[in-house]
């Protein structure tokens, strides 16, 4: 147990205290499936464990305690097949080896724990759903004002997928994988827009993704591919492209297409690249570009313009945990400016009487609804009716994806220019 405690312990250091992001953390640690367990369990358990470890512990410790102490109480109190009584050792002679952790203060507080000295709010209290789902208070309150208290406890208490999405590459074909993973004996089941559900650890899955049978995307991601309905021998703009699936799908539908797919750093233009190749999709040119600093020569271009524009990403929250320790509250309004600026310029363009569509990966309406508005009431542009492969009903024009069925949170709108 102590391997896997040390090992979680440098992981979640990177994150709680270098600002990392997990996932880049572990793939910078050799890491097994306990200590892929600590790191994920801390972070999706992180506002219990601090609300638990405030009743014992007056002022905040030293980063490094912290961090060692919310591992050892979420060990305490999730990992039932491993001795109460060696998560508190174990947990105490990995801090022997940290400077400046004092391991008596770190055995008192667990043993207190263990004891399970703390009490959790009722229902009657503010911060119940808060502690509960382990979400901080004022995510819970502002999903309530937008949502309805029903309709967000459905949301949270919705499981977690194991599965991952992934669709079928044109050059292979819905039978032939689905044969290959019946003869393997891998278990897969058909999701949204004709995706599959996957295990995403497995030899034979990624087989397939390396040789380009099947590449991983989200059905809301191909929605909001869906809502653009690109025609043939078109110009398409995917403004904010990287890592480009978004734009391989538009090679994939509309392969006499010309596809400029953009990014503002080089490395990432380097990954849309990559993905291309294994798509062999050989339509897409990619650019540098600053989607908030217009460039004359591409105004009123392009018959279709992708803007899956820069969110503050709380509709991955339910995969993605730490991204509350990445983001807060008032980001919303900062990146929402960004958005509007992204999207003043995706519009100008757009030739008239061609199509944007603005998706994100958010829940929030200062991301979706209102820098939509924001643009409509610009002028120059309306919204337009999503095409129903998409998925939308009695002509909408905007659709709102919440993380119930499996998915992620996502928005996507439709915009014609006048």
């Amino acid at each position: 147990m102590r391997k896997y405690i040390s090992n979680a312990f440098k992981i979640l250091s990177k994150v709680f205290v270098d600002g990392s992001y997990s996932n880049r953390a572990l793939s910078d640690e050799k890491t097994d499936d306990m200590t892929t367990k600590l790191v994920y369990g801390v972070l999706e358990k992180n506002v219990q464990c601090e609300y638990i470890l405030s009743q014992f512990v007056k002022s905040k410790p030293s980063k490094s305690a912290y961090v060692l102490l919310k591992i050892g109480t979420y060990a305490l109190l999730n990992l039932s097949n491993v001795p109460e009584f060696a998560i508190v050792s174990e947990t105490v002679e990995v801090a022997k080896t940290i400077p400046g952790v004092q391991t008596g203060f770190v055995n008192a507080v667990l043993k207190r724990v263990a004891r399970r000295e703390f009490t959790l709010p009722s229902e009657k209290d503010k911060n119940y759903l808060s502690v509960k789902y382990s979400l901080p208070d004022w995510f819970i309150r502002r999903l309530i004002k937008e949502y309805g208290k029903e309709k967000v406890v459905e949301m949270l208490d919705t499981p977690v997928s194991t599965y991952e999405s992934v669709r079928i590459n044109g050059n292979s074909s819905r039978n032939s994988v689905i044969a290959k993973l019946d003869e393997k004996g891998i278990p897969h089941r058909n999701a949204d827009v004709d995706t599959l559900l996957v295990p995403a650890d497995n030899k034979t899955v990624k087989d397939l993704f390396n040789d380009g049978s099947i590449t991983f995307q989200s059905s809301s991601s191909i929605k909001a591919v869906y809502a653009l309905d690109v025609d043939e021998n078109s110009l398409v703009l995917d403004l904010c492209s990287a890592p480009g699936g978004k734009a391989v799908l538009l090679s994939e539908i509309s392969p006499s297409s010309k596809i400029t797919a953009c990014d503002l750093h080089q490395h990432r233009l380097e990954l849309i690249r990559k993905y291309a190749l294994r798509m062999r999709a050989d339509n897409i040119e990619t650019t540098i570009n600053d989607g908030e600093v217009f460039r004359p020569e591409w105004e009123n271009k392009f018959d279709y313009v992708l803007l899956d524009a820069p969110c503050s990403c709380f509709g991955t929250f339910r995969k993605h945990p730490d991204v509350f320790l990445q983001r807060n509250e008032s980001d919303i309004t900062k990146i929402a400016k960004t958005q509007k600026a992204i999207l003043d310029n995706a519009i100008r363009y757009c030739k008239k009487g061609g199509i944007v569509v603005y998706s994100t990966c958010t829940l929030f309406k200062g991301e979706n609804d209102d820098v939509v508005n924001y643009a409509l009431s610009k002028g120059g542009c309306a919204l337009d009716a999503l095409p129903e492969t998409t998925g939308a009903k009695n002509g909408e024009s905007a659709l709102k994806l919440l993380p119930i069925d499996g998915g992620d949170g996502f928005f996507i709108a439709r915009l014609k220019k006048l």
